[in-house]
């Protein structure tokens, strides 16, 4: 499943251009430096981090996307990062659980190494 399909399946818009990857699977995770060092090509990032430093951490992972949890607000300047590093942002008003479950119910699935398991 590419990202602007799954962005037509599930309860989530894109909040700046989309990037349309490939999605491998997905990592659940509040921490940016878990991203460094568990993140995986193709991935979803799902998370409830908002900053530029988040972005910079999904480009070395080179993550399919990123997902906003429960409406979070993200900055003008950080989505511009992502553009700069062509990694669609997306927001859900869901909980991480929540979009996880639905993206299981899809047949996407979290690396169990995720901090989240």
């Amino acid at each position: 499943m590419r990202v602007a399909e799954l962005i037509d399946k599930v309860t989530m818009k894109a909040l700046n251009r989309v990037y349309d990857k490939e999605i491998a699977g997905g990592l659940v995770t509040e921490l940016v430096g878990k991203v460094n060092t568990l993140g995986q090509p193709g991935q979803l990032w799902v998370t409830l981090q908002t900053d530029a430093n988040g972005v910079a951490a999904a480009n070395v992972a080179d993550v399919a996307a990123i997902v906003v949890t429960e409406g979070n607000k993200v900055a003008n300047d950080v989505l511009q990062a992502a553009d700069n590093a062509q990694i669609t942002v997306c927001s859900t008003p869901l909980t991480s659980w929540d979009f996880v479950g639905g993206l299981y119910a899809l047949g996407i699935r979290i690396s169990p190494y995720s901090p989240a398991h």
